[in-house]
């Protein structure tokens, strides 16, 4: 089931990247859930979800993501990225990696927690480096 998982999130971050906003939230599972590290906070439901990405888009222009790494951890799915992006008021170019861990529930996204790095990914879900 693992390997199914990971084309599942694979799937969704491809639709996201290629901005088919409703097709990526017909994987979503209702009720899912994103812990934001990076301001400690949970967005609850799919207008969470949405409020998440209004959120994270407001503040960077000529934003982007790659994953640089998917890593099949049993039930869960973990996703190093890289994010380039420019302040919208600072015009200031920023880069940063971060690492996404998904939980999959009867196929659907059901929980993303976003960690700082690889590392504490890796430790949240049970495996070390």
């Amino acid at each position: 089931m693992s390997h199914e998982n990971v084309e599942a999130v694979r799937s969704a971050w491809e639709a996201f990247t290629r901005r088919e906003n409703e097709a990526v939230f017909l994987l979503y599972d209702p009720d899912v859930e994103i812990y934001d590290v990076f301001h400690d906070r949970t967005y609850r439901g799919l207008e969470g979800v949405r409020d998440y990405f209004r959120e994270w888009v407001s503040v960077f222009d000529a934003l982007g993501s790659e994953v640089e790494q998917w890593i099949d951890a049993g039930d869960d799915v973990i996703a190093v990225l890289r994010s380039r992006g420019r302040g919208k008021r600072s015009g200031v170019p920023v880069e940063q990696r971060e690492s996404h861990v998904w939980t999959l529930r009867d196929g659907k996204l059901r929980r993303l927690r976003i960690y700082r790095t690889k590392v504490e990914a890796l430790k949240a879900v049970g495996l070390e480096e």
